[in-house]
């Protein structure tokens, strides 16, 4: 990018061992890198062919970075480290961009302003698990407070808002849902839009209805909610949610 053209939006894709899905998601990608779109690829030092394909191509990226790290969410906060965007979306291996609605997005950032987050539509693709829609649509509200109403995939922050808010590390599947509802508490703005523009590839960590996961959710909404009716609010909530699945 050029300082005429500055980069408007940075597409950052945390990776390991899954080449065959960077190489898709990659590839989706290419038809808008000049439409002030970057791509930055943060490879976990992955044991697969990866980290030898990502070098050999990196003509079809912007950024990378090959290194250890401490999970995901610490891969993506290097990747906003490295990124030059005014916006930031996450992206993961094998996700696709919605074609139409990934031009809608362009024309609405170029336009936003003062918002600080954006949401938008996501599809999930088949297979998917009991309970998860195929369709995800973003809320803003006090529903944030019993479920993650913002899909990954479709969320656009500032980069000054991300870069002043990094994901938590100390949660290993929720740091995205500890982020947003950390902004909503702040009273951050989100405009949410109904257009689809990803294309989200089945499976991840936040999609396996294990005993942990919802013990993670106490833990992260502790911190957000401190006090003790709300602690038990949560605690007997989440005991639901994680039966719920059991059951269906």
């Amino acid at each position: 990018m050029t300082k005429e053209t500055p980069t408007l939006l940075s597409i950052i894709i945390p990776s390991y061992n899954q080449l065959e899905g960077l190489k898709k998601t990659l590839n989706a990608f290419s038809k808008f890198r000049n439409k002030r779109v970057e791509l930055i690829v943060i490879d976990g030092l992955s044991s697969d062919d990866s980290p030898n394909w990502i070098r050999e191509n990196k003509a079809s990226m912007d950024c990378f970075q090959i290194e250890a790290d401490k999970g995901i969410y610490d891969a993506m906060n290097k990747g906003v480290a490295l990124s030059k965007g005014k916006w930031i979306l996450f992206f993961g291996t094998g996700d696709l961009p919605s074609e139409d609605g990934f031009d809608v997005l362009i024309r609405t950032l170029e336009q936003a302003t003062e918002t600080e987050v954006l949401a938008f539509g996501v599809h999930l693709l088949p297979p998917r698990e009991s309970g998860v829609p195929e369709f995800y649509q973003p809320v803003w509200n006090t529903s944030l407070k019993w479920r993650n109403t913002l899909h990954h995939q479709g969320v656009i922050y500032s980069r000054d808002i991300i870069c002043n808010t990094p994901y938590d590390l100390r949660f290993k599947v929720l740091a995205d849902y500890h982020l947003n509802l950390t902004l909503w508490k702040q009273g951050v703005t989100c405009r949410c839009f109904n257009t689809v523009i990803s294309e989200v590839a089945p499976g991840g960590v936040s999609r396996k209805f294990t005993h942990s996961l919802y013990r993670e959710e106490r833990a992260m909404k502790r911190t957000i909610f401190p006090s003790m009716p709300d602690q038990i609010v949560h605690h007997v909530f989440t005991r639901l949610k994680w039966l719920k699945k059991q059951l269906s």
